[in-house]
């Protein structure tokens, strides 16, 4: 065997224990959402809360903003829905929204407030956890 494949062959032999760690963590174990923290999360990714919960922001589900760099009559408004799962218990959606009510959600003596959302295709969510 050449040296060049005996080099080839070492090198997979390292990687592999990195990806399998990789492939192994999930996205909620990968961020956390602590209390009195912030996260960005983009639509599909998901957040463990401290009480053991996963907190998943599934989609954009209506987005009438004002474009960047044009005046509107109303600033408009981002509607983000959100699904909260717990241990045992059914997912629970809601929604949050960045111009009107609601702007967060209360659940497990904790509130869920939506700092921000951004106005790239990805519309990434700030959130905060409040006690």
């Amino acid at each position: 065997m050449s040296s060049c494949k005996l080099h080839q062959l070492a090198f997979a032999a390292m990687l592999l224990p990195v990806l399998a760690s990789c492939a192994s963590a999930s996205p909620a174990a990968r961020k956390t959402l602590a209390v009195g923290a912030g996260i960005t999360l983009q639509p599909g990714e998901s957040t463990a809360l401290p009480d053991g919960s996963t907190l998943r922001y599934v989609a954009v589900a209506a987005d009438s903003r004002c474009p960047e760099k044009v005046q509107c009559i109303w600033a408009g408004d981002a509607d983000l829905l959100f699904e909260l799962v717990k241990t045992g218990s059914e997912p629970q959606q809601f929604h949050l929204h960045s111009g009107i009510e609601p702007k967060s959600f209360r659940e497990s003596g904790h509130t869920i407030f939506l700092d921000a959302v951004t106005r790239d295709p990805g519309a990434r969510a700030t959130l905060r956890l409040n006690p």
